[in-house]
């Protein structure tokens, strides 16, 4: 188990151990010193002074051998001295001399669970409840074992006699019950994706002690909803009730998803699909209610939900992110709109057959849940701003698209824009509730800064500004809910990843990653702000976890096996580094960490090393990986203490990642030539401007050569990526186009833009968690860390790395035969057009060569179990003092 998670289970249990303090002593012979003894050994077990509670505990046994409330004592002293064994025993010697100890069964409780019996806590437990039902301790351990430990059996719960409200929707908010009817429940939800680094996203913690600990997480941090996509173990469902059984005045609302994927052929009428749709509903509504026994399925949770957590359900949604191109199929292939009048949802008379179709499946799903359980809740589907119902002029079609490109004399694009984000939509506002329900009905958005598009580039938006400032998105946002006023907006998923790698420019700087963790934290508690200013019902962000399987459109090709995603981390993909818990690979306690750590990069394996290097050259390069990076570290001659001299040297780092015979063997210039061919070159010249470059045609991506007069069509065909031996010293920017070129439908033009995926970034860890590299003074050396999907390695947990043999086909790869690297120290000449000169090399240069001998390679064990901590990022702490303003 990880090293955090561990602690959050320790912690659990401490605090229960705490708890458990004896309501009385028992009555005995024993002398009045023994009773003093026991007395004194609680006063200093509630005082934490454990090692005086034992000896006073002893004193008092050896005066009266046998004593039970000294046992007792003697077992919860062994218990936080983590002598579970022994505290055992020490208990059941007690409850065998005495069955109605109550004090003793507790104790069993707390060792049972510590070791692991499961049934064995749940029994002891269930006889210290029998002896002292007001005992808060043990029900919270009992409830984090099996929250319905104390339901009485017989299958589903009685039927409520009259329809039950569990929230509902009033105006434009939504509403829970309270002691003095209802209040306004403004929503501060976090999305719980909860799959762990080498899990698939259908493999979930079992474990209900995770989930409670994170529950506990999200409570300080003042979030008061979640939100599920699909259905989790029964283990989550029985930690949340136990969890609000336990906290009764703050509980965890939950919004509860329905998942799917596109029916076949686009045909959402599809009995076969349409009759599963509609059995994952019913099951999502059986287990809500404790009243489910859902058979175990290939990527799907199953087992006994017998948790009845169907009071804390805020709401439904439904879905998932259509595809606008489905649902523009589906109106055109049911051309006759017609109106839909439901039990519980209705049209606005005649609408689009995709909009009557999502008011016909929220309407099957409360007509379920109030015909088996009485009970009714806020229902919505699934939208997102690529189907809103609104109108933007800079969203063009691909018809409109070609035929501005036409009238202007652009090139015609080879491949189809990956949407038509406003040729179709689906309009919440044409659905209503009907008399006969009282929960209401609402709209459901994922919205994220930085897509589409026309969240950059539409006038209204790109000139509006919140009480912060120029905001597109609050442009955006406020438009969205004049749109739906009278019903609740909720923002059910929004923010920004902390990702090195960037796929999407924004105008205020919100991309699509590119944001170390500070400035992730600041845009999304703006971005937390600005929603509710737009007059929204709430906001969920996403996500809680970091979740290493995602991936993002734009390095999906390049991650390769695809399934194995989720056995390392890939910093340039934005999509696995949304977490406010982040998870980091490696072990927390020596993972390399850039500034003030030497210790840990000199634990680095040696690579090569020349012991008589001049003063002030190279001296040794050590190299190592995780599950996330390339570390290189670079000694220094007599460099300890002091600053590198910038202006009279400048470094190389050459690394060959792929056949030492292929790559650039032309280096600084021309200064050396090499025997083995490089991949890539760092070049450090200040600590402004250092830059890793790659060899012409190894690039996944289109450099910034490609984007001509600001266009970018035409320019995508990059077969194969691959390798070829080079002696011309050439070495190519990592530019990458984020913002494909577009025309909008009143003819505006948006050239192309994007970013040097190359930069590096210098500084400590501390300073930014997207520093790439820091000249250590104390130690002498350079510090460097490179992401695996930055040198074009596809799966480092297989050594698997791009490079293709064939223009055809799929992106290609090939197993690493190890990897090289060499450091250059070079001069800076006076003149620009002069080569520079070797002033030191590791390995050494003779006559101007590199020879293939003198490169070890540098290979990497392959991996089936990541190695990862977890970490809370500082997003957490801004939510947590923003969501905790009385504001």
């Amino acid at each position: 188990m990880p090293s955090n998670l561990h602690l959050l289970t320790r912690a659990c249990a401490a605090a229960a151990l705490l708890a458990f303090l004896p309501r009385q002593a028992t009555k005995s012979p024993c002398p009045p010193e023994a009773e003093s003894a026991v007395a004194a050994g609680w006063r200093a077990y509630r005082a934490d002074s454990i090692a005086v509670a034992g000896k006073l505990f002893l004193t008092a046994e050896r005066l009266c051998p046998g004593h039970p409330d000294a046992q007792v004592g003697l077992g919860y002293v062994a218990l936080r001295q983590d002598r579970v064994r022994i505290a055992d025993s020490l208990f059941r010697a007690v409850v065998n001399q005495d069955s109605l100890n109550g004090d003793a069964w507790d104790g069993l409780t707390l060792t049972s669970w510590r070791a692991g019996d499961r049934a064995a806590a749940l029994g002891a437990g269930r006889r210290a409840i029998r002896l002292h039902p007001n005992t808060a301790a043990t029900r919270s351990v009992l409830n984090q074992l099996d929250p319905d430990w104390d339901r009485p059996a017989g299958g589903r719960p009685p039927r409520p006699e009259t329809l039950r409200v569990d929230a509902r929707t009033q105006g434009d908010f939504f509403q829970v019950p309270h002691a003095n009817g209802w209040r306004t429940f403004y929503v501060n939800g976090v999305n719980m994706g909860v799959a762990l680094p080498g899990k698939f996203p259908s493999e979930f913690p079992p474990d209900s002690t995770t989930y409670a600990g994170w529950f506990d997480a999200l409570s300080a941090m003042h979030a008061n909803t979640l939100r599920l996509y699909t259905i989790l173990p029964p283990s989550f469902y029985r930690a949340l009730r136990g969890w609000n059984q336990m906290h009764p005045d703050a509980p965890l609302w939950l919004v509860h998803g329905i998942w799917t994927e596109l029916p076949p052929e686009h045909h959402f009428n599809d009995s076969t699909w349409k009759g599963d749709f509609r059995a994952e509903m019913r099951r999502v509504v059986d287990l809500l209610h404790g009243n489910g026994n859902i058979p175990k399925r290939p990527g799907h949770a199953g087992g006994r939900y017998d948790a009845d957590l169907s009071r804390w359900v805020l709401a439904y949604i439904i879905g998932r992110e259509w595809e606008p191109y489905a649902v523009k199929d589906f109106d055109q292939r049911n051309p006759s709109p017609a109106p839909y009048h439901g039990r519980f949802l209705e049209t606005a008379g005649v609408v689009p057959a995709a909009d009557a179709w999502m008011a016909e499946q929220c309407d099957y799903l409360l007509g379920y849940e109030a015909n088996i359980y009485n009970t009714i809740r806020p229902i919505a589907y699934t939208n997102w701003p690529t189907l809103d119902p609104l109108t933007h002029v800079t969203e063009a079609s691909g018809d409109e698209e070609s035929a501005w490109r036409r009238k202007a004399g652009r090139p015609l694009p080879r491949d189809p824009i990956e949407y038509e984000n406003d040729a179709i939509g689906l309009d919440a506002m044409l659905v209503h509730a009907t008399p006969i329900n009282p929960a209401g009905w609402f709209a459901s958005y994922h919205a994220y800064p930085y897509y589409p598009d026309f969240l950059l580039y539409d006038p209204g938006y790109d000139t509006a500004r919140s009480s912060e400032g120029r905001s597109n998105y609050f442009g955006y946002l406020s438009e969205l809910k004049r749109h739906h006023a009278g019903i609740p907006l909720l923002l059910s998923e929004y923010g920004v990843p902390s990702s090195r790698g960037l796929a999407h420019l924004q105008p205020q700087g919100w991309n699509h990653g590119g944001h170390d963790e500070v400035a992730m934290a600041r845009i999304d508690a703006r971005l937390t702000r600005e929603i509710r200013e737009s007059g929204a019902a709430g906001g969920i962000i996403f996500a809680w976890i970091d979740e290493w399987f995602k991936r993002n459109w734009i390095v999906v090709g390049y991650e390769r096996p695809l399934e194995n995603t989720r056995q390392w981390h890939n910093a340039m993909d934005a999509e696995q580094n949304y977490g406010i818990l982040g998870i980091y690979a490696g072990i927390g306690s020596s993972t390399p960490r850039l500034g003030g750590m030497a210790a840990r990069w000199r634990a680095l394996p040696s690579l090569m090393e020349n012991g008589r290097a001049a003063a002030g050259a190279p001296s040794r390069i050590r190299v190592g990986s995780d599950e996330s990076y390339v570390y290189v570290a670079v000694e220094f001659a007599g460099r300890a203490g002091a600053a590198f001299p910038w202006r009279e040297r400048s470094l190389v780092l050459a690394l060959d990642s792929y056949r030492a015979d292929l790559g650039q063997m032309l280096l600084a210039g021309g200064a050396v030539r090499s025997d083995v061919g490089f991949e890539f070159a760092a070049s450090f010249r200040d600590t402004a401007s250092a830059e890793l470059r790659i060899v012409p045609g190894y690039s996944p991506y289109v450099g910034g050569d490609a984007i001509v007069d600001g266009d970018d069509y035409g320019k995508f065909a990059h077969r194969p990526i691959t390798t070829v031996p080079l002696r011309d010293g050439q070495f190519d920017s990592m530019f990458v186009i984020t913002n494909r070129a577009r025309f909008g439908r009143d003819g505006r033009f948006i050239p192309a833009s994007g970013y040097n995926r190359g930069r590096l970034r210098y500084g400590t860890a501390a300073q930014s968690s997207l520093s790439d590299w820091w000249w250590d003074p104390a130690a002498g050396m350079l510090e460097l860390r490179l992401p695996w999907g930055l040198i074009n390695v596809s799966d480092p947990s297989t050594r698997t790395l791009l490079y293709e043999r064939t223009v055809e086909g799929e992106i290609g790869t090939a197993t690493s035969d190890g990897m090289r690297v060499g450091v250059l120290l070079l001069d800076r000449p006076a003149a620009a057009s002069t080569s520079p000169a070797v002033i030191g090399a590791l390995p050494t240069v003779s006559g101007g060569r590199w020879r293939r001998a003198q490169f070890p390679d540098w290979t990497w064990k392959e991996w089936t179990e990541p190695r990862y901590h977890t970490r809370l990022k500082p997003v957490y702490d801004s939510l947590r003092v923003l969501w905790g303003s009385k504001e």
